[in-house]
């Protein structure tokens, strides 16, 4: 299900298997101050609580996955704290005083890594996640794919290069944090595209895209 699609039939369908005989709400998209639109559903107390049926969380928790990715991708968001007093603008609706609280938060974060959609960062624990708007195989391919183009195969490039030189400033990988960063630059190495290299002093660790 795509947000686009999450119109006021799922919205619909949600508050009515979540509190029967709420669907008939006057729901209402919301803007974030950022710009992201968020669906009418997220105006909706209940969505905020995980529901104990099954079915009805299945739905909830793949809607919450559709909210996160959508305003990680519009505010280039890659991690999420669920621990933190401010995890995100998208966990709290003031507006109708509600807050996804850590334990659900963990929960919707828990079931995004099940779908490949984010990964507790670092491993083994359940608080912190990186988010995979783009998953780091399209990170990495992208990252080949503005090598090759720009006639650097074969050129060592350090991480700081990749995500904070002055040559990626207009890219859409730059600022990538660096677990994310090792993760994208990993599948590379894995399909032989890439050599990772230890660095010395100051210079940091690279890369050479082969």
């Amino acid at each position: 299900m795509s947000l686009a699609a999450s119109t006021a039939a799922a919205d619909t369908a949600f508050a009515s298997s979540a509190a029967p005989g709420a669907g008939d709400g006057a729901l209402r998209p919301t803007t974030t101050r950022t710009g992201y639109k968020l669906p009418a559903l997220w105006s909706f107390p209940p969505f905020f609580t995980l529901q104990p049926n099954p079915a009805t969380q299945a739905h909830q928790l793949a809607l919450w996955t559709e909210i996160v990715l959508g305003w990680a991708r519009h505010d280039r968001v890659f991690t999420v704290n669920s621990d933190s007093a401010d995890a995100g603008e998208v966990f709290a609706n003031k507006a109708i005083n509600r807050k996804l609280l850590p334990p659900a938060l963990k929960q919707v974060l828990a079931h995004m890594a099940k779908e490949g959609h984010a990964a507790p960062e670092p491993p083994k624990q359940a608080a912190t996640y990186l988010i995979f708007w783009r998953k780091p195989e399209e990170w990495g391919q992208m990252m080949y794919d503005w090598v090759s183009d720009n006639g650097m195969t074969g050129t060592i490039l350090t991480f700081y290069d990749l995500t904070d030189g002055d040559l990626v400033d207009t890219t859409e990988f730059r600022g990538l944090p660096d677990p994310l960063l090792r993760r994208s630059l990993d599948t590379l190495v894995k399909r032989g595209k890439a050599q990772l290299l230890r660095g010395e002093g100051e210079s940091g660790d690279g890369v050479r895209f082969l």
